[in-house]
């Protein structure tokens, strides 16, 4: 092929017929021209089509994490709800309303101080993001949601919040037994109990503890802010099913 467009523009020149060899000249740069500008074509569908192909996977991968983050969520509205169950119970039981056992009082007292954190599972929206491939999703009202959700952190912030006031209340000037932190079939995992042989009762009269107005007042300002993380985890919740939905509607069309 290469050969006869060869032959054919020595035969113009050699026929002196200019006119008819710059015609086919510039044909022949269209042609070039035209070649190129489909191969490119084709590049970027190929590479429309690996973005695309990539950025379904992230998405896919962040339904999953958001399910993930659902499970969490659960896990802590059930844990601060034992809490506030148990703060109000010391608080009534302060008032002569109720009459648990110490070990219950000491229970419900002590969960007040194991806090729990919360982080998103990010991974597929930072490789969003990272990547570029966030500002291809078509639907620009899906891709600013998914930043919005990513970027507020008030659940992480009302956690933290809570974890400094539990952190940051000294038992040591109370009549605190300090191994009760320690006891056998109490949920501190991080805590070796296993290598420490206790007494399965307190040895805190936790009724007398808690009579404490130091105490008191530490477990209301505590009781307050469990409400409020409760609060934070609803919207956070609500905020993560409403993604979900927008993302699962997305990847149908």
């Amino acid at each position: 092929m290469i050969s006869f467009f060869r032959k054919l523009r020595q035969k113009l020149l050699e026929e002196n017929r200019v006119t008819r060899y710059l015609i086919y000249a510039l044909g022949e740069i269209l042609l070039v021209v035209i070649g190129i500008l489909i191969a490119l074509q084709i590049n970027i569908v190929k590479e429309n089509n690996e973005n695309n192909k990539a950025t379904k996977e992230l998405l896919l991968g962040m339904e999953a994490e958001l399910e993930l983050e659902v499970q969490r969520i659960d896990f802590l509205k059930a844990h601060y709800t034992k809490i506030t169950d148990g703060v109000q119970k010391i608080i009534l039981t302060n008032q002569g309303r109720l009459n648990p056992t110490n070990e219950e009082l000491g229970q419900y007292f002590l969960n007040a101080l194991e806090f729990r954190k919360f982080s998103k599972f990010n991974t597929s929206y930072q490789t969003l993001s990272a990547s570029g491939l966030l500002q291809r999703i078509e639907n620009k009202e899906l891709s600013k949601e998914i930043v919005t959700y990513y970027t507020k952190e008030f659940l992480e912030w009302s956690l933290e919040i809570y974890q400094e006031k539990a952190e940051a209340h000294d038992l040591n000037d109370s009549n605190f037994h300090p191994l009760d932190r320690l006891q056998k079939g109490k949920e501190y995992a991080s805590i070796p109990n296993f290598e420490i042989e206790l007494d399965q009762q307190f040895s805190t009269d936790f009724r007398e503890l808690t009579k404490d107005p130091r105490n008191q007042n530490f477990l209301i300002d505590l009781l307050d802010h469990s409400e409020f993380v409760h609060a934070n985890l609803n919207t956070y919740k609500e905020t993560n099913r409403a993604l979900a939905d927008q993302i699962k509607n997305y990847l149908e069309l």
